[in-house]
């Protein structure tokens, strides 16, 4: 039971660290919108937002969840960089989603980069 729990804490932790991570103020302008993730879930949801007009963030109150959008980035995330995440766009209440699932910390640090990365190009 004690692994279990030392298990649970770290993955609840990378999830904190994570979600964090992803409300940088570069993903924020870049256009990731604030991530949820659920006590229970080993994964985060991740709205990706229609890419600013004419460079800089534009306002990003504006800016709606694209789901061509996060389902290029997915393409880029998952079969070109082998990030485990997936496309949720198409389910309801998840347009422009992308399911992240929650790493160590090594790995939660490379989604991150490689997101940014990513959404500076798409």
């Amino acid at each position: 039971m004690a692994l279990m729990k030392k298990r649970l804490d770290a993955l609840r932790s990378q999830k904190q660290w994570l979600l964090s991570a992803l409300a940088s103020p570069l993903l924020r302008e870049l256009g990731v919108d604030t991530s949820i993730g659920s006590n229970d879930a080993n994964f985060v949801l991740v709205p990706i937002l229609e890419r600013a007009v004419g460079g800089g963030n534009g306002d990003l109150g504006n800016r709606k969840p694209d789901s061509n959008r996060a389902q290029r980035v997915y393409k880029a995330l998952a079969e070109e960089e082998g990030v485990v995440v997936r496309y949720r766009g198409n389910e309801p209440g998840c347009a422009g989603c992308l399911r992240i699932t929650v790493g160590t910390e090594k790995e939660n640090a490379v989604v991150i980069k490689k997101l940014e990365d990513i959404m500076i190009d798409y």
